[in-house]
Parts: C-alpha cells; structure tokens; sequence
C-alpha cells in the first residue's frame, strides 16, 4: 500500500473522532469563548459588551472568595489527598497479610457515584437521626449540643473536605503501577549493600515516583477545579459562602441571575485556570522535558 493511500486510510478512520471533538468539545467551547463577552440570557440573545463581564466578576467578594476556596482545595487534594495514595502503595507493595483485600477495599470508595457519597455523609452528619447524635446519646451527652457539621460556617469547609479527601485509591493504583515497573534487581543491589526497607524507599523508590506524583497531583487538581456535585448535594456552597467554589458559584450565577454571558466568563476563568495549574505542575516536576527526551 502506498503512503498517500495509508494517509487517506488513517484520515477516514480519525474523520468521525474529529467530528465528535468539533460537536461536543470545540464548537461549545468557541461558543463559551464568544458569549463571555457579551449579555446573554435566556430572553435576550447575546449582544457585546466586551470585558464587562470580567470587571463584574472580579469585583464581586463571593467571586474572591470561590477562588480562594478552590485554590485552598487544589493545594489539600495535591498534598494530602495524592500522599494518602502513595502511603497506601509503599504499604501494599510489600504485600502484607490481607493485602489484597486492603488493595480492593481502599479502591471501593472511589467507585461509588460522588452524589451517592454526599448523600451518604448528609444522612450520617445530620444532627436529627445521624452517627453523631447517636453517638451523643450513648455516651449521655445532651443531643442539643450536636453540631450541625455541614450547616455550621466553622465546620463546613473541612468537613466538606473530609468527604471526599481520604479517597485515594485511583493515585494508590498509579503509584503501584509505577512501583511495578521498578526493576528488582535495584533492591537487590541495594539490599547486598546493607540498605534497610526504609532507605531503599527514600533512595529508590520515592526518586522514581516523579512521573507518578505528578500524574496525581495534576488529576487531584484538576479534580479540585471542577468539584461540583458532592459540594452542591451537602452545602450548596453555603452556610454564607464557606463552601462556595468556582463550579458553584457559575451554577449561582446561571440559577440566581439567568446570565449565561456572566456564567460563560466564569467557565472561561476556570478553564484558564485548570490550564495554568497543569502547566505549573508540568513544570514543577519536569513532564514536558522528560516527555519529548523520550
């Protein structure tokens, strides 16, 4: 087969992938682009109004204050969240006792609908018939006391956290994939040089998890970017805005205002943002140079 039928070929086979692309992904996107420029409701079609909409939108505290929660959220989901994976992986590659079922157990939460979470922890949180008034009464404390974890402003955003934080099964099996890939003969040289379990994971292991923790901390971020669901399910971005985000704060806009040419420009805010934050962490842990040196 000649080359100019095999390009001929591979252009039949990708045209109904790029069609799919141009309907579902670049076409909105363009559209979302134009729109974030303009005012635009469900009763008006859209007419320019230039950066309008930005100055609106960065002179609104609830805006500053989303932004700030989503940041906050990125930076505890690329720690804490992706570290919990790792922890877990340096634990399951020596195969413990049981460690199978460890593996499958810790995976099992990160499979469940996030709606479903949020609904599960609203019933166990709710200070009427929940856990934690149970727990007040067999202990004999007075059930007034109990604190509504998800209604309360000082609670909110950490108990918010705690839902979905701990989950990190998906980096869990990233990592050990990784680990996998780590020839044996490494630890055997090191382990005839006299380096204990612990010095070979400092020296060996964790130097070769770069590709891996950055793989995760991008997806965490990522993640953190567009976390909608469990936020609206538990506080809707309430009490007040503790718990308001980016996502939220563009379902307001879209609920509360009708402004979808207001709304746009908050899904233009977060699309460069997501865009920045995959950028910088390319950058932190040196992907695009390892990628085009191999």
């Amino acid at each position: 087969m000649s080359t100019k039928n095999k390009r001929g070929w591979i252009f039949l086979f990708a045209l109904p992938c790029v069609i799919l692309f141009c309907i579902v992904y670049a076409i909105p996107f363009i559209m979302v682009m134009a729109t974030s420029f303009c005012n635009y409701t469900l009763t008006q079609s859209p007419t320019f109004l230039g950066l309008d909409n930005f100055k609106t939108i960065f002179a609104d505290p609830d805006f500053r204050v989303s932004i700030i929660n989503t940041l906050k959220w990125v930076v505890i989901q690329s720690t804490l969240h992706v570290l919990m994976g790792f922890i877990m992986a340096l634990i399951l590659r020596r195969k413990p006792k049981g460690w199978k079922f460890a593996r499958v157990a810790y995976v099992i939460p990160n499979i469940i609908p996030t709606a479903a979470t949020a609904v599960m922890y609203s019933l166990l949180l709710n200070p009427t018939f929940g856990v934690v008034k149970m727990l007040y009464e067999k202990l004999g404390i007075d059930t007034m006391q109990v604190v509504n974890l998800f209604g309360n402003s000082k609670y909110a955003f950490w108990t918010v956290t705690a839902t979905w934080v701990f989950y990190s099964g998906f980096n869990m099996l990233i990592f050990l994939g990784e680990m996998g890939a780590i020839s044996p003969e490494i630890y055997e040289a090191a382990q005839v040089d006299g380096a204990t379990a612990g010095q070979a994971d400092r020296y060996i292991t964790i130097p070769m998890m770069k590709n891996a923790f950055g793989t995760c901390v991008i997806l965490a971020s990522v993640a953190m970017v567009s976390q909608f669901d469990i936020i609206y399910m538990t506080t809707r971005g309430g009490p007040g805005n503790s718990t308001l985000n980016l996502p939220m704060y563009l379902y307001k806009i879209i609920t509360l205002e009708n402004n979808y040419g207001k709304a746009n420009a908050v899904g233009v805010i977060q699309i460069i943002l997501g865009l920045v934050l995959v950028i910088l962490i390319q950058r932190l842990f040196n992907q695009k140079k390892e990628i085009e040196e191999v």
